[in-house]
């Protein structure tokens, strides 16, 4: 009988659990060649470790205050072949780190502390993130080629309506309307932040609207034409419908140059700019150039709101409120709270828990606004009421306090004045009484000719 002896088995190897060996030139503090570990391998029991990642995201500095004190902190997220991890640097970490690190760029990362996500600040699948530490050390990765760019797992927005709120997509489509800079007070907060609203669609036949918040806002340049929008972890929200935003979870890159990018672009130009698409968000924008509907103060009384209602009305101001129409404001960029007077040189704002040698002025401009079916009242904030006005808050204050009648001639010089107003309605109960209450997004000069073309349309309307 023929025996056949067959070569002794070999060690099954694993991969993501081998360390590789760091290059030369990359020397931990004692001079000794590190070793690199997949991030998928992480956990808050190693201690000597050093990851290879690229950097896929990297937020704005933002700054926090609680009864604990102050300071400031930004975050990272890493990505290697085998994961990816969010790392956050606080107050030293952000003076240390936040200027040489890059997007994009792949870095050695080693000595910070792991410890358990909180879901609640980040979509990356993974349950543990890192913090930077005083013994952090961040190198950058000559040799790149390794560590793979981000890739995305696109959903089409015609699925949208298959996704539950609040949860995180990967999309990617074409703007078809870019629009303006605006600014809002958040509710929570009562702060002013920025935001910039897009409608884009894809090759599924379906558009929506995309709110760009904060730096994202102000940095998009909104003379492109129908530029590729991809945005990695945007929110979902069934606000009018089925729309999106891109969070401090999110990636946002415009005409990013890969394949996807390309076919979509390609697509748009021969096929998809001619064709009808099916809405999946009401048109319900802040900015100038997004397609608010119009409608009277009539129209919107009658709808019986159930969620705030937000429409373009062109109306004229018939009286303005002067009683309270500014006050004096914390002066610190993050806090626009009223202070108190604590002396002729010393003023307290009691959300900071600080005394101030001086404030700001705010304003809170109540108008009464009418169109032909009638008249409601409509607060503007700082930005919105300085458009009207044509003054700023700062000009406007110098000006109650050195010469009282200039400034009375500025509030009357408004009235009777028309504008198209884009306008948030929404009910409040107030003394068991339910009323409207509207609210300026935007202001803007009555342009005639659009005015007119849209009055002629109504009647042809009227007529068929």
């Amino acid at each position: 009988m023929r025996v056949t002896c067959l070569p002794p088995p070999q060690p099954l190897q694993l991969l993501f659990l081998t360390p590789v060996t760091c290059p030369t030139q990359v020397l931990s503090p004692g001079g000794a060649p590190g070793t690199i570990f997949p991030i998928s391998s992480l956990n808050p029991y190693q201690n000597k470790w050093t990851i290879r990642a690229r950097v896929t995201k990297k937020s704005d500095i933002r700054t926090w205050s609680n009864s604990k004190g102050e300071g400031k902190l930004f975050s990272i997220e890493l990505m290697d072949e085998t994961g990816e991890i969010r790392c956050t640097g606080f107050t030293d970490a952000v003076d240390k780190f936040f200027t040489t690190i890059e997007q994009d760029k792949v870095y050695y990362i080693s000595r910070c502390t792991l410890k358990t996500a909180n879901k609640q600040y980040t979509s990356i699948k993974n349950d543990y993130e890192m913090t930077m530490n005083n013994d952090t050390s961040i190198v950058l990765c000559e040799d790149a080629a390794a560590v793979p760019q981000v890739q995305l797992n696109y959903t089409y927005i015609s699925d949208l309506d298959q996704v539950e709120k609040d949860a995180f997509v990967d999309v990617i489509g074409v703007a078809t309307t870019i629009g303006d800079v605006t600014s809002i007070t958040a509710r929570a907060s009562g702060k002013q932040v920025v935001k910039r609203e897009l409608k884009i669609q894809d090759k599924s036949g379906a558009a929506t609207s995309l709110t760009l918040w904060g730096s994202d806002a102000e940095g998009f340049d909104g003379s492109l034409v129908n530029p590729v929008i991809s945005v990695k972890a945007a929110k979902v929200s069934d606000f009018g419908g089925r729309t999106l935003s891109v969070s401090f979870n999110s990636t946002l890159q415009i005409n990013p140059d890969n394949p996807a990018s390309h076919e979509i672009k390609g697509w748009y130009e021969s096929y998809g700019k001619n064709m009808t698409f099916k809405q999946m968000s009401s048109s319900q924008g802040g900015g100038a150039n997004m397609e608010t509907p119009f409608k009277t103060f009539q129209e919107v009384k009658e709808a019986k709101l159930e969620q705030p209602e937000y429409f373009s009305n062109s109306g004229t101001v018939v009286f303005v409120k002067k009683d309270n129409c500014m006050y004096q404001a914390c002066p610190s960029t993050d806090c626009n709270k009223k202070v108190l007077m604590e002396s002729p040189t010393e003023y307290r704002c009691e959300k900071c828990d600080k005394l101030y040698p001086n404030f700001k002025y705010r304003l809170m401009l109540t108008v009464k606004v009418a169109d032909f079916t009638g008249a409601d009242w409509v607060t503007c904030f700082q930005e919105t009421a300085e458009k009207l006005l044509g003054t700023t808050s700062a000009e406007l204050g110098a000006l109650k306090e050195s010469n009282e009648t200039e400034y009375e001639r500025v509030l009357d010089q408004v009235t009777f004045k028309s504008k198209n107003f884009k306008l948030r309605a929404r009910l409040e109960s107030y003394m068991d009484e339910t009323r409207m209450k509207c609210t300026a997004m935007n202001i803007d000069d009555r342009d005639g000719l659009t005015y007119g073309r849209r009055l002629l349309d109504e009647i042809k309307t009227l007529e068929s």
